[in-house]
């Protein structure tokens, strides 16, 4: 979670040193590098993978899964913003900021108690 979150201040903060270069506004900055981000580390996953398996199966059949995950999780991130603009009456890109930082807070703990 810890993690989650330092990732979403680092583009949070960079959102805001693109405003004040003139790039572009600060909530679709943080848009773009957010999905920068993710799209970084999925490209790591992916060569990850494809480097570290010797079979055909772990060099395609892994990363592609991991691909699709990726991709219909930004699918449902998107579509879950538009339809809280459209309920809420906010800016796309503040209901944005706010989605992500949301999912920072939820995790998935699967800890074992013995």
């Amino acid at each position: 979670m810890l993690k989650k979150i330092a990732l979403w201040f680092i583009c949070f903060g960079l959102s805001f040193l693109v405003e004040s270069w003139g790039w572009a506004e600060q909530g679709k900055a943080f848009m773009y590098i957010d999905l920068g981000a993710v799209g970084l580390i999925l490209a790591v996953v992916i060569l990850s993978c494809l480097f570290a398996g010797d079979g055909a199966v772990e060099r395609l059949g892994i990363p592609l899964v991991v691909a699709i995950c990726y991709a219909a999780i930004v699918a449902v991130i998107l579509f879950a913003t538009w339809g809280a603009t459209k309920l809420f009456n906010v800016d796309y890109y503040v209901a944005y900021q706010i989605m992500t930082f949301g999912q920072c807070l939820c995790t998935s703990s699967s800890s074992k108690k013995d």
